[in-house]
């Protein structure tokens, strides 16, 4: 331990060599005191104080019990910090910190006796509160910091700290009432305390113990973290403030504690190190910029994930224009007198575009009202102004014009449309071209476009490409890479784009690339096209007659005077449009336009859009068409759920889009007869399994002593010591089963045999019960441990599916199991969940699996891989050591096989995801995968 200093009466004493002295005592920094008895009996009374205090608690039955100890320590601790601060108030903060007193001794020793009874006591009473991260190592860091600080004589840092448990008062408080918010009062308080305070001290501490200030600095990162966290949840919560004012206090704060943060560096900097020009000088350049960085990107990222439900709660435009090309639509669905079109609204421009190819009637729906406000008052012009005066408002946003015929347009408006535009005429006045949240990017890049004469040669309509300035050329260049993509995620919101639309990007290999050629011809090529009417009007701020929309043109105007009485809008999502039947003809819908709207949608809510729009009573299924436009690459739809629709994927060759930047545009031209779009529409309330840390070490001590055994790797004795604890462990370490029984497998097919290949304990099953009662499935339920098939059989029972459900013991690559199932060539589906990279012959285990099918069959496979293109990276070769060591065999080969025709699937779904291995920092990657077996006829051909 080392020589240590106490303090004993108010005085320092001498030095104390370890070697000469009990450890323990070191440690309690009590060496040689004879108070040390007196703060032993402080330990043991304040843990079996704790002890009393939840046994009370837990007999009133309050809220959480898991926060029956917080409150109590957090008083206490806040009592403390009461008191410190005080100090601090009347001897300085240097002062305060410098001096220790037996008050700081006991605050230290109180908060040990708490964490190890939160420990003791949740591990028996609330387990599934205590995890790993926020309790386990939460605790156990605080109780080393602890025993740390009473060895170096330092308590007195821990106790002027003690005041940020305030924040914990007031969330405790909150959770023992049983409130299910988090109060705004907490945030504000951690962010004063935990943060600006925090920083206040981490810094006055850095002359007096550069270790401390470290240990500091390690707790504001995890304070920065859950503050994000909080802020990014709270402020999706509807409250009496406004989220935009939110927003506006926490950036004000934010701004505040970084300007303050970076005084303290400078300060700090100039005292100490201004003559030594050291190295520290860098490091503490480098934490100030590390974490104004890390405040930038809170308010960056709530905004981003929150500005579409703000502008649709404060009924704010976010498209000016549609950036959809409907071009590409007519190519397609070839709309006509017979079609009952449902389309999003946006700001018209396609609904309008729609009705001159003479659809019988078109539904405009929106969740957001002003982007039907928008639309409606252009139809109100249309039907009451001249070409004359329509052309002037909305290509040249004529506000003087709006002003003199709003009154006359006004008395045809609904109330919606007549409270918004009365509120709104600015954005007509400030030139609507720049109008909403997709105009903003275009209004910032209108300052510099004009100065470099970007503007005044788009007016031109050359149809050449602009080669004027170095600077647009560097652009242009610096966008055709892939660097840029990552800075996307911030500039994307500006040009009304969702985070998660970007997401879809960056998540497949090779996207980036992709998207980033895309980007580079729109600026080279795409957007000079003398009809390209999206960037004309971002460039040069208005339409011109030789480039605008069809719907401006003159000799489309008595067409639409005489067509836009047969739009119906409707304020609500598609759903609610659909089951509304708000047509007045009364037929069905048969075209289906649903833009770029999927893209940020979870998979429980594209499966309950489709499920619902493509049911019958709705939907014309001999007629039908269904198109829909991405941000995703590759082959096929981004979404499991839209690939049960068999969509065709249009080229661009064949179907050039003028906005460019959409890297897939799919569409249905007719739903397979026997699509059974009711069983998207199933829910499903699986149970939840409780990870318990305990269960979670013995998992880890088996699959530990597994890898490092020199004997031969057998999977049925790898599972028969950790049955009973195998779920909970694997509920994290196996990601994404749910995605794969719930989305991926094809339950639009009804399939009525199923086989689970290597079922463990069956917990996938769980979450498609109602799936397989509703469908009448039966399914065989296949692994090679008896212990993990006798809790299978346990759960089968409690979920009712007795009856469905059979089990087979063994390999199903032989022929006595094969025999207990279905004949081969028979069976409409079969899932292998984590499997298969276990079994070290396994393209015999996936042509058996493959030859179970019927043809039309699907498997469904989930499982462990390297990942794709980057198969020889040091960290995937580390993956396949590391998973070897416990009969795991990461292999790329694997999902290539079954993604090749010529071993008897057509690939319907591919995806890969990296997810983090508990306890770990490694993301090792997984793959889903959909097949259908291919006719014998086909694979032939």
């Amino acid at each position: 331990v080392g020589a240590t200093k106490f303090w004993s009466d108010g005085s320092m004493a001498t030095m104390i060599d370890s070697d000469k002295i009990d450890t323990f005592k070191v440690l309690m920094g009590l060496a040689d005191d004879p108070s040390l008895s007196h703060r032993l009996q402080f330990l043991c009374a304040n843990m079996l104080i704790c002890a009393m205090i939840y046994l009370t608690l837990r007999l009133t039955k309050l809220g959480d019990r898991a926060w029956y100890l917080t409150v109590y320590s957090s008083g206490v601790a806040t009592s403390f910090g009461i008191y410190f601060m005080q100090q601090v108030y009347l001897n300085g903060v240097y002062n305060t910190m410098t001096t220790e007193t037996e008050w700081s001794t006991y605050a230290c020793i109180f908060f040990m006796a708490y964490c190890a009874m939160d420990l003791v006591i949740g591990s028996y009473e609330y387990d599934e509160a205590i995890d790993y991260k926020d309790g386990w190592v939460h605790h156990f860091f605080f109780i080393a910091l602890l025993l740390w600080l009473l060895a170096s004589g330092l308590t007195s840092l821990f106790a002027i700290a003690l005041i940020e448990e305030v924040p914990t008062v007031i969330l405790a408080l909150a959770r023992v009432s049983m409130s299910p918010k988090t109060p705004f009062a907490f945030g504000l308080s951690f962010f004063l305390l935990r943060i600006c305070y925090h920083c206040y001290i981490t810094y006055a501490v850095i002359e007096y113990s550069t270790v401390a200030f470290v240990i500091g600095v390690i707790l504001l990162r995890s304070h920065v973290k859950w503050f994000h966290r909080w802020l990014a949840s709270h402020l999706k919560k509807k409250g009496r403030m406004p989220m935009s004012v939110k927003v506006a206090i926490f950036a004000a704060l934010i701004v505040i504690q970084t300007l303050g943060h970076g005084f303290a560096v400078y300060r700090m900097v100039v005292k100490n190190y201004l003559v030594a020009a050291s190295g520290a000088v860098v490091v503490h350049l480098v934490i100030f910029l590390y974490f104004s960085a890390k405040m930038i990107m809170v308010i960056q990222d709530v905004y981003t994930k929150n500005f579409i439900m703000d502008a649709i709660g404060k009924k704010k435009v976010i498209y000016n224009i549609s950036w959809e090309d409907p071009r590409v639509d007519h190519q397609v669905l070839k709309v006509g007198p017979e079609d009952v079109v449902l389309t999003i609204s946006s700001a018209g421009c396609n609904v309008l575009d729609y009705m001159l190819e003479g659809p019988k009637e078109l539904v405009a729906v929106d969740f957001n009202q002003a982007q039907l406000c928008v639309l409606e008052l252009k139809i109100l012009c249309i039907k009451y102004l001249q070409w004359e005066q329509f052309w002037q408002i909305w290509s040249r946003s004529n506000y003087p014009l709006f002003k003199e015929v709003w009154p006359t347009l006004r008395k045809h408006a609904s109330k919606r449309c007549q409270e918004f535009w009365d509120d709104n005429g600015d954005l007509i006045r400030d030139n609507f071209m720049f109008a909403g949240t997709s105009g903003l990017m275009a209004k910032i890049l209108s300052f510099p476009a004009g100065f470099i004469g970007l503007t005044d040669y788009m007016r031109k309509n050359t149809g050449n490409p602009y080669k004027g300035s170095i600077i647009f050329n560097f652009i242009v260049k610096f966008l055709s890479s892939s660097a840029w993509i990552p800075l996307g995620k911030w500039l994307a919101p500006l040009g009304g784009v969702p985070e998660k639309q970007l997401n879809l990007v960056m998540k497949t290999p090779g996207s980036c690339e992709i998207f980033a050629a895309k980007i580079g011809e729109i600026f080279e090529k795409i957007m000079w096209e003398k009809d390209n009417y999206f960037y004309y009007a971002y460039v040069a701020g208005r339409w011109d007659e030789h480039c605008c929309p069809r719907y401006m043109e003159k000799k489309n105007f008595k067409t639409l005077q005489q067509r836009v009485g047969q739009i119906t809008l409707f304020h609500g999502s598609v759903c609610d449009a659909v089951t509304a039947m708000p047509q007045k003809c009364g037929n069905k819908f048969t075209v289906y336009s649903l833009l770029d709207s999927m893209d940020w949608m979870p998979e429980s809510m594209v499966s309950h859009q489709m499920g619902t729009i493509t049911d019958e009573k709705y939907f014309d299924r001999e007629k039908g068409r269904i198109f829909w436009r991405s941000f995703a690459t590759g082959d096929r739809a981004h979404s499991p759920v839209l690939a049960q629709l068999n969509p065709c994927m249009l080229p661009d060759t064949k179907y050039p889009d003028r906005v460019g930047w959409y890297l897939t545009q799919l569409w249905t031209p007719k739903l397979d007869k026997n699509f059974n779009s009711k069983n998207l529409l199933i829910e499903e309330k699986p149970s939840v399994i409780k990870q318990s840390f305990k269960g979670d070490l013995q998992v880890m001590f088996t699959m530990a002593t597994y890898g490092i055994s020199t004997s031969k790797k057998d999977a049925k004795d790898f599972y028969k010591s950790q049955a009973k604890v195998y779920d909970g462990f694997r509920e994290a370490l196996l990601p994404d089963r749910d995605n794969l029984l719930l989305y991926v497998v094809p339950w639009t097919t009804s399939p009525k045999t199923w086989v689970s290949v290597g079922c463990g304990t069956a917990r996938d099953i769980e979450y498609v019960v109602e799936h397989i009662k509703q469908n009448n499935t039966k399914l065989y339920l296949c692994d090679l441990s008896p212990e993990l098939l006798a809790i299978a059989e346990h759960r089968v029972k409690e979920c009712g599916l007795s009856d469905l459900v059979t089990f087979v013991e063994g390999d199903i690559n032989k022929k006595d199991v094969q025999a207990k199932l279905p004949p081969m060539g028979s069976i409409d589906l079969v899932t292998c969940s984590y499997c298969l990279t276990m079994i070290p012959t396994w393209k015999v285990a996936a042509k058996t699996m493959v030859d179970m099918l019927k043809p039309g069959g699907h498997l469904a496979i989930i499982d462990f891989t390297a990942k794709e293109n980057c198969y020889n990276r040091l960290d995937q070769r580390f993956y396949k050591f590391w998973f070897a060591m416990d009969g795991v065999w990461l292999n790329e080969d694997q999902p290539s096989w079954f993604r090749d025709p010529k071993n008897g699937l057509s690939t319907q779904w591919y995806q890969e995801d990296p997810s983090r291995c508990p306890y770990t920092f490694f993301f090792p990657t997984h793959y889903q995968f959909l097949g259908r077996k291919i006719k014998a006829e086909s694979k032939q051909k």
